[in-house]
């Protein structure tokens, strides 16, 4: 067996393999770095972001050999001076080449579907390095909570008990953001495991199944009665920011810096609403059943765009489908809101009408009645069979796991409707 043969037969076997699996991304942040190691790592980028725009300036170049590449020309004011590649590995420059015809193959996908698209152009910064093989390019030390990354030597990581023992681990990604260098680890696990429960908490699963209805005032109703609103908007840091480099001169050493502080007040802002997004998250996975609505969140921010951005409210959409065990997806245009769930009659409701009552004396708040009919069609039930999933009172440990879970965001806001 040549050795194309055996590279294909292990890539094959990989992929059956890991189809019985699930992948989960483990961040840990680079620390303790001293001068050197910033450079080193300052380099490196600088570095990839070489070589990709020396293989942007001439696509004909991604038919070489981009492992072998150890100098390329950069641009240095109207001239072109040579800089050699001595911190990135073979591998990490043959995945650079790689990500360079991914994005080309994505752009004649859009092309081919009728989009507008444009030409692939220099980049200014490049702050993601791929690491494609564990054990490589890069390393991890559980006992002494440290990762090696080839040609830049060793470094203490945070966050390396996060990943259960016993998995697979995959490639990663060196990341830099404004508060420092990260490492985006990719593990598969098994499709079955979870976490063990927290001493005290609650075991995932142990409540039943719950509808949930998407709107704007609150951005999630559950069937049951419970209202979950976030919001998190730009601070005023963040837009005196925005007004500074408005005034800044452009090269300027001055803008520069400006531009670094809006990149980390960018940053801490999604990081809060990333915040919220994984705790209602967390709360949703203590329901056995999640039933949702598939709606397109995308247009509503042309009507609500504020509301919609601020809250990450598509994303959290998205994590509902790909996070639980058991999602139950209802249809786009499958009416909701203006059902009655007791009997199924359609009504015309103005949106300042927020309570829907019928004349089979059905009397509800309209976003919740919207969250009982969605649960009712998830789950596949008539009008007439779903008399067992009327509204109960929100049960203590409900109350409890929302006091725990959301209650530790001032950006969340819950309410109770009895």
């Amino acid at each position: 067996m040549t050795k194309a043969e055996r590279i294909k037969s292990a890539i094959q076997e990989t992929r059956e393999r890991r189809a019985n699996l699930r992948p989960a991304v483990f961040e840990l942040k680079l620390q303790n770095l001293s001068r050197k190691k910033e450079e080193l790592l300052s380099r490196a980028f600088l570095e990839a972001k070489w070589l990709y725009n020396w293989l942007v300036s001439d696509l004909g170049r991604l038919n070489l050999p981009a492992n072998k590449v150890d100098a390329v020309e950069v641009k240095v004011g109207d001239g072109f001076e040579e800089r050699r590649l001595v911190l990135l590995g073979s591998q990490i420059k043959q995945e650079i080449a790689d990500r360079l015809k991914d994005n080309l193959r994505a752009l004649k996908k859009l092309k081919e579907r009728g989009y507008r698209v444009g030409p692939l152009k220099p980049k200014r910064f490049v702050h993601s390095i791929p690491l494609k093989q564990y054990g490589v390019t890069y390393s991890l030390d559980f006992a002494r909570n440290r990762a090696r990354i080839q040609k830049l030597g060793d470094f203490r990581v945070l966050g390396l008990h996060q990943i259960p023992r016993g998995v697979e681990i995959a490639g990663a990604v060196l990341v830099r953001k404004p508060s420092g260098y990260y490492l985006h680890v990719t593990c598969y696990l098994a499709k079955g495991d979870s976490p063990e429960p927290i001493a005290g908490q609650p075991r995932r699963g142990y409540l039943e199944a719950v509808g949930i209805d998407f709107g704007i005032e609150s951005k999630l109703t559950l069937s049951n009665g419970i209202k979950i609103d976030f919001e998190v908007h730009e601070t005023p840091r963040l837009k005196r920011l925005q007004r500074k480099l408005a005034r800044a001169k452009r090269g300027s050493k001055r803008r520069g810096k400006i531009r670094f502080l809006l990149r980390r007040e960018y940053e801490k802002l999604n990081n809060r609403r990333k915040d919220a997004e994984n705790k209602v998250l967390a709360f949703l996975k203590l329901y056995g059943k999640v039933v949702f609505q598939d709606d397109l969140l995308a247009s509503w921010a042309r009507l609500f765009g504020r509301q919609v951005h601020s809250s990450r409210i598509g994303g959290l959409k998205l994590r509902l489908r790909n996070s639980l065990k058991a999602p139950i997806p209802v249809r786009r245009f499958e009416p909701t809101t203006k059902e009655c769930y007791a009997c199924g009659k359609r009504h015309e409701l103005p949106l300042s009408q927020r309570i829907i009552a019928c004349s089979c004396g059905w009397e509800c708040d309209r976003d919740v009645n919207a969250a009982l009919v969605i649960l009712r069609k998830g789950l596949g039930l008539s009008p007439d069979q779903a008399l067992g999933l009327d509204r109960p009172e929100v049960t203590p440990l409900e109350k409890e796991a929302a006091a725990r879970i959301l209650g530790s965001n001032p950006s969340i806001q819950v309410s109770f409707l009895q």
